[in-house]
């Protein structure tokens, strides 16, 4: 009986609860750490942006690959810093008005509080310009903002398997057309 119970304890912890407005204080942290993420964006700075990964995401990830975390974040800068070299990130914005925080607690105990974001912003290569739009995931888990895009089904499992209670969240599409 007393497993039974633990486990539903257990479980009950990792579910989400209802969506809330944000506090006033969250909102301004929330709000500096997302102008500091698309600012990293803008200016290719690849260090910063693998930072705003959500730790526990890059564990997860770490442990998939067999790879140490301090070499993985190594390796994602290099990779963000190749793949930025030839692309310019411009016009990004995130939509404010709405948005809404969930809060949940992973089976440790680890509280957690998440938001999705509208996103928009167009990438320029060689070959053309192309505008997006995608949810971002932000994560304060520990006081700290965290940040991963959701455009598509790869970052959402990965987010998933990290955060349990995101698996049946259903994120809105990741869109991207041509700009002429």
């Amino acid at each position: 009986m007393r497993l039974l119970i633990a486990f539903a304890l257990s479980a009950l912890l990792a579910l989400p609860a209802f969506a809330r407005p944000l506090a006033t204080d969250e909102m301004d942290t929330l709000g500096k750490a997302v102008d500091g993420y698309l600012a990293a964006i803008e200016k290719a700075d690849a260090p910063a942006i693998v930072s705003a990964l959500p730790p526990r995401i890059l564990n997860v990830f770490a442990g998939a690959t067999g790879t140490e975390a301090k070499k993985l974040e190594a390796t994602l800068v290099d990779q963000t810093k190749a793949m930025m070299k030839d692309s310019r990130f411009r016009d990004l914005a995130y939509g404010r008005s709405q948005l809404v925080a969930e809060d949940a607690a992973l089976a440790d105990g680890t509280a957690v509080t998440w938001v999705l974001i509208p996103t928009a912003f167009v990438s320029e290569t060689k070959s053309g310009k192309t505008k997006h739009e995608q949810p971002l995931l932000a994560l304060n888990e520990g006081g700290d903002w965290y940040f991963l895009r959701i455009d598509g089904p790869q970052s959402q499992q990965l987010a998933a398997i990290a955060y349990p209670f995101l698996a049946e969240i259903e994120f809105p599409p990741s869109l991207a057309s041509a700009v002429k």
